[in-house]
Parts: structure tokens; C-alpha cells; sequence
């Protein structure tokens, strides 16, 4: 123990003899890594969801090659006169050539563009009144449709603004677009509102300006450093990282506040350099452990499949530890004036957490079984805790996106795609699979939440009341070279060679596991001959694969953070009985989060699957604090040791755990649902943490000493 002491004593030194040093040391990071920020992109696009040797998303890409990109744009429009007559024909030619005539744009569908022969392909494009009617269009494909992406939608919106008509658009490009807009702007304004929040609280604790500054430039530093990283190793902005500055400076002032307070209580007839030394020292081991087990909590993200949450681990982790640097360093150099010191307090929040801890020493019984209670009811909200994403799920019940999916969807009917191949070993254009094919399609259509089918068959103008093998045997080949002369976009996108069809279905906007469902449904309606092959095709199949994927990322990381922080607790403390001491007051906050989720209805999707993993790696923080004994209470019992530790480090634990929960609030100004709900849900774990800390924690221990008497 004593080398350990003496250990981060001459940490201690070195950091303050050389404060100067290394402190433009960090200035000459922070300018380097800011020439990086120039370069920073955001995409939302399907490459950020899976690896690029993803069968599936391989598979995907193969789909796209070989049918045409099925990133399409459902645009609405409409017209008070209507598109049932010859002037609507006109003003509707005019505007399929304008959208055709955009670059980027590869083919343009609507009623002047569908044979007349395709009765039902055109009604499906017009409303019952006749005032509004559909044009899909159909982005280019390849890698550059996410550069261009958003440039072909405002060129399509200018189009339909120049006709000064009202115009609703959808499609999976839209809501990658939409999310796009929304991490752009949602980083900023979260960051924004952040920092002013955070210098509001800070000033309230510290009641001077120069310590709010220099905590606030030394957690600026880190975040410059994390994302300076981030841009130079290629990532691009997302729906999930947008939350990285925000994370890493809510957690890290942590450091900063730990520091500066232990430095306003050592006394003051202490030379200048020595008091500040001592608090160096006192205070560079337990926030060290909580930096790396915050760390280690966001780097077991890295387990997961999912890319977007694999960078989250990562760069929340690497954010961690530059906080825990940048704030030792930067603060110790400001602390060379005395201006940088925060005014003493009475000790009132000292005071209330040693009450706190106090009753859970006096009454442990009563404490343990007020927890258990708690924890009984929201563990009953685990049984309707829900895995499932929604990509219309993610914004506001107002954004515009989501109004204008509402608005075709209830005029058109059910519009989103779902596609499938039917693949056979020979001729797939032979009767009997053609008839099944048919029938398949009547099928489908009579289940609820379809809208409309559409296949090669509809393609070549066969009714559904006529099979396939009552016409004669050249019939379909001849009517398939008609259209192929008329129309080669119509057939490349229907059929592949002679062994494939592709057949899609007019679904409603569904979550993934709805839609995992119905596809299954969908499958079992088939009868092909044997030999031939079904698949789910196109996006579908990868949107509804994210349910699986979020499920495995939320146990693998939680079992990771939780093995990963028990070891280095271990290390830490070099106590088994304390890490066993910790386990429970650790779970308790994630049990509660997970159960109050189940209650309210918030389902764990892409952002919140990261939920329970983080949480167990911010809330071992102030456990950490109270199960490090006091240098004056090293042989002392448990329960005396925690008492002391709540005396001396209580207040600034609940300080700090303020601190964070309002902070995390602040996510619950993202205009992306699932962001809002991570902050809210984060923040319900702070409070809960520091009361399980200050409590149950105290509460355990006085039975483990009773037990150990």
C-alpha cells in the first residue's frame, strides 16, 4: 500500500512540476486535431448498420446489380383540379420529364409512363378522387448514391416547388436523408445547449468564473482529441455517435470537479504547491479507476456487430481516458493561480450525503428491503421490455418525414417494398412456376397490411384470372420480347436470365420485428414445385436482421462491461469482498433503467441497445469513490470506512451525479427519438446510482460486518 501511495505521489510531482509542459503539450494536440474537424461527414446510410463483408449486405449490393437500386423516392403529389383528365396528363408528363431530367435519377414511374394495357399498375398510382397521384423514382445505383443522395432529393423538392404544387415524399433515401439533416444539426444544438448548461451548474457549485472555464477548455480538449480521431481514421457523423461530444463532456467534468474540490478542502496553512499536490494525489487513483471502468464499459460495445455501436464503444472509451488526461493536466496548470480554486462551501452537501449513508448504516434491514421492493416492481417492467427498431419510429410525431409517410399512406395505401426472388435450377419462366407464382400473389395481396403485388406477370399484362399454363406455350416469351423492345428498364428489374423473378409487395410502414412477421407469413402462403427457391430479397431482409443484432449487442456488451469492470474493480481495490459489495449496488440502476423501459413502453433499439453497457460503466463511478477508504480509515471496518468516505467524497459525488443527469437531459433535445429516450434513460440511472450508492451500498456493508462479528 505504502509503494502505492508513494507511487502516485511522485505521479503527483511530476505532473505539477511539469504542468506547463505538458499543458502545451495538450494545445499542440488539440490544434492538430482540430485541422481534422473540417473534414468531418455524416452518413446514416445501410453501410453504417453492417460490416462490408456482411453476406447479407453482399447479398444486397449482388440484388441492386443485378435489379436496379431499390432505393426509390414515393413522391405524392396533388392537384385540386385532379389527374383523371387531359390537362392532369399534361401538367404530369411535364413533371415525370423535369424529375426524369435530374441527375442521379435512373428511371421515373407514373401514369404517363405505365401501358395503358397495366390497368391496375395506373389505379394504384391515382387516388380514388382522382387529386393525387404517385411518381416512383429510382436513384441511381453504386457506391456514390450516398454523396449524391442529398443533393437528387432537394432537386426532386425544387422540381415539384417550381409547379407550386403541394408534394409528399417517402422512401428508405428520405429517412436516410431526414436522419442525416438531424445528426447534423442535433450534434450542434446538443453540444450548444450542453456546455451552457453545464457552465450554469458548474458556476452553482464552484461560485467563480475561472474553474468553470478551465474544466469546461479541459474537457473541450478531449472532445477535440476523440473526434480529431475519429474523422482521421475515416468515420463519418451518425444517428448514434452524433451523442459523442455530449457523452464525453457531460462525464468527463467529472475529474475535473473531484479534483478541484479535494483542492479547496486541504487546509489552507499548507504551502500553495503542497496542497495542490496532495489533492493530485488523492484524487489521480480513484478517478484513474473510474475513467478506465467508464472506459472499459464503453469498449465492451466493441463486441457488437454493428458497426455504428462498435464506433460508439470505441471512441466513448478513447473520449473516457482523454477527459481523465486533459483534466488532470490542464486543471493542475490553471491550479497555479489561486483564482482557479473554487470558493469553500458550507458543507451542506457533504452534510446530506453523510445523512444518507447514515440511515443506511443505522436501519440496513429497513434500507435493503425499501430496494428490494423497488426492484420487484420494475422487474415486472422487464417482462414487457420489447427488442425492435422503427425507422419512422426515430423523429417526432410532427417531422415532416413522418407526416408525409402518414399522408400516402393513408391517400395511396400501404406503398413500402417488399421484395422476393423465386429462383429455379432451369427455367424459371416455365407454367407450373408461373402458376404458383400467381397464385402466390392472390394470396398475399388478401393479407392485412398489403397493399398491391407486382411481378413479371403483371409486367406482361396477365390477368389474375387467367393461369399462365392455359396460355399458349410462346405466348409469355413473346409478350416478354414485346415489352423488353418497349420497355428493357421494365423486364431488367422483373427477371434475371432464365432462373430468377423478383416479386414485390405493397406493405404498410412497420417496425422490424412486424415486419419479420409478416414476411414469414407471406413465405408460408407459397407453393412452388420442388426444386424452386424463396428468399426475402432487397433491404427487408437486412432491416428486419437488426432486431437479432440488437439483442446480441445488449447481452455481449453487458457481459463483457460487467466481467471487464468486476477485474479491474479487483485490481483496483484488491478487496473480493468489496467488488462483491459492488455487484448489487452496481445492477440495481441498470435493472431499474431496463424495468422502467418495459413500463413506459420504450423499446430497445439501435441507440438504446447500448443502454445497460454504459450504464454499468458510468455507475461503478461513485461506487469506486465510497469503497476507496479514506487514508485515515485503512483498518476500519466497512461500515465505518464507507461512513468516512461519504464524509469526505459524498458531497462531490452528488455534485457530480447532478451534474451528469442534468446533463444527460440534454439529449432529450435530440430531434431523434432514440437519442432523447438513451439521455432520459441515463439520467433516471444517475439518480438512482448515487442513492444506491450512498445507501444500499452502506447497508450491505453493515450486514457483511455483522455477519463477519
Amino acid at each position: 500500500m505504502c509503494c502505492v501511495k508513494l507511487f502516485w505521489r511522485i505521479t503527483a510531482e511530476f505532473i505539477w512540476q511539469w504542468r506547463f509542459l505538458l499543458a502545451a503539450i495538450c494545445f499542440v494536440i488539440t490544434a492538430l486535431a482540430a485541422l481534422q474537424l473540417g473534414a468531418l461527414t455524416v452518413s446514416n446510410s445501410l453501410e453504417i448498420w453492417y460490416p462490408e463483408d456482411d453476406p447479407e449486405l453482399i447479398q444486397y449490393r449482388g440484388f441492386q446489380k443485378q435489379y436496379g437500386n431499390d432505393e426509390v423516392v414515393i413522391a405524392a403529389v396533388t392537384s385540386e383540379e385532379g389527374f383523371d383528365h387531359e390537362d392532369g396528363d399534361g401538367l404530369l408528363e411535364e413533371l415525370t420529364d423535369r424529375l426524369f431530367d435530374i441527375d442521379g435519377v435512373a428511371s421515373v414511374s407514373s401514369r404517363i409512363t405505365v401501358p395503358l394495357s397495366l390497368r391496375d399498375a395506373r389505379d394504384r398510382l391515382l387516388s380514388e378522387d382522382g387529386r393525387t397521384t404517385v411518381l416512383i423514382v429510382q436513384m441511381m445505383a453504386g457506391t456514390e448514391i450516398e454523396a449524391q443522395r442529398h443533393r437528387i432529393l432537394e432537386d426532386i423538392k425544387s422540381t415539384f416547388e417550381a409547379f407550386d404544387l403541394p408534394y409528399y415524399l417517402a422512401g428508405y433515401g428520405v429517412i436516410y436523408d431526414a436522419l442525416n439533416e438531424e445528426s447534423t444539426v442535433g450534434a450542434a444544438t446538443l453540444i450548444i445547449s450542453a456546455h451552457a448548461l453545464m457552465i450554469l451548474l458548474l458556476l452553482l457549485f464552484f461560485r467563480r468564473p475561472v474553474p468553470v472555464i478551465v474544466t469546461l477548455l479541459a474537457v473541450g480538449f478531449a472532445i477535440t482529441w476523440t473526434m480529431g480521431l475519429y474523422v482521421a481514421l475515416g468515420r463519418q457523423l451518425n444517428m448514434v455517435t452524433m451523442a459523442l461530444p455530449t457523452l464525453v463532456l457531460v462525464i468527463g467534468i467529472a475529474d475535473g470537479v473531484h479534483l478541484l474540490r479535494a483542492v479547496a478542502a486541504e487546509p489552507r496553512d499548507l504551502p500553495h504547491a503542497e496542497r495542490i499536490i496532495r489533492a493530485l494525489a488523492a484524487m489521480l487513483p480513484p478517478c484513474f479507476v473510474t475513467s478506465v471502468t467508464t472506459a472499459a464499459g464503453f469498449l465492451a460495445l466493441t463486441t457488437s456487430s454493428l458497426p455504428i455501436v462498435r464506433d460508439l464503444g470505441l471512441f466513448g472509451a478513447i473520449g473516457m481516458l482523454c477527459a481523465f488526461v486533459a483534466s488532470f493536466v490542464m486543471l493542475t496548470a490553471a491550479l497555479s493561480w489561486r483564482a482557479t480554486e473554487p470558493k469553500p462551501d458550507d458543507g451542506g452537501v457533504d452534510r446530506l450525503a453523510a445523512r444518507l449513508t447514515a440511515v443506511g448504516l443505522k436501519y440496513p434491514a429497513r434500507t435493503i428491503g425499501a430496494f428490494a421492493v423497488a426492484g420487484s416492481v420494475f422487474l415486472f417492467g422487464l417482462t414487457g421490455l420489447v427488442v425492435d427498431t422503427d425507422s419512422y419510429g426515430y423523429f417526432e410525431q410532427d417531422h415532416v418525414v413522418l407526416r408525409d409517410s402518414d399522408f400516402i399512406q393513408n391517400t395511396m395505401g400501404p406503398y413500402a417494398p417488399m421484395d422476393f426472388v423465386v429462383e429455379a435450377p432451369a427455367n424459371v419462366l416455365s407454367a407450373d412456376i408461373l402458376d404458383a407464382v400467381q397464385a402466390w400473389q392472390v394470396d398475399v395481396v388478401a393479407e392485412e397490411g398489403i397493399g398491391w403485388s407486382w411481378s413479371l406477370l403483371d409486367a406482361l399484362a396477365i390477368e389474375q384470372s387467367i393461369p399462365p399454363s392455359s396460355l399458349p406455350a410462346d405466348e409469355i416469351r413473346s409478350r416478354l420480347e414485346r415489352i423488353r423492345r418497349f420497355s428493357p428498364v421494365t423486364i431488367a428489374s422483373m427477371i434475371a436470365g432464365d432462373t430468377q423473378l423478383r416479386i414485390s409487395f405493397g406493405t404498410e410502414v412497420m417496425s422490424a420485428r412486424t415486419v419479420q412477421d409478416l414476411m414469414d407469413r407471406i413465405q408460408d402462403y407459397a407453393e412452388f414445385p420442388d426444386g424452386v427457391e424463396l428468399r426475402p430479397a432487397g433491404y427487408t431482409p437486412l432491416y428486419t436482421r437488426i432486431v437479432d443484432e440488437i439483442v446480441s449487442s445488449q447481452l455481449k456488451g453487458f457481459a463483457t462491461a460487467l466481467i471487464l469492470i468486476a477485474v479491474l474493480l479487483g485490481l483496483g481495490m484488491r478487496s473480493l469482498w468489496r467488488v462483491a459489495l459492488a455487484i448489487p449496488a452496481n445492477l440495481f440502476p441498470v435493472l431499474l433503467t431496463l424495468g422502467l423501459m418495459g413500463l413506459i413502453g420504450i423499446p430497445l433499439d439501435v441507440a438504446t441497445a447500448t443502454i445497460a453497457t454504459v450504464i454499468l460503466g458510468l455507475v461503478v463511478d461513485d461506487t469506486v469513490h465510497m469503497l476507496r477508504p479514506p487514508d485515515d480509515s485503512a483498518n476500519a471496518s466497512l461500515s465505518d470506512s464507507l461512513l468516512n468516505s461519504s464524509r469526505k467524497s459524498g458531497g462531490t459525488l452528488l455534485i457530480t451525479s447532478f451534474i451528469l443527469a442534468l446533463g444527460f437531459l440534454v439529449l432529450g433535445l435530440a430531434e431523434i427519438r432514440s437519442i432523447a429516450w438513451f439521455g432520459f434513460l441515463t439520467s433516471f440511472a444517475m439518480a438512482v446510482a448515487i442513492i444506491a450508492d450512498l445507501m444500499l451500498l452502506p447497508a450491505l456493508a453493515r450486514l457483511a460486518d455483522a455477519r463477519s462479528a
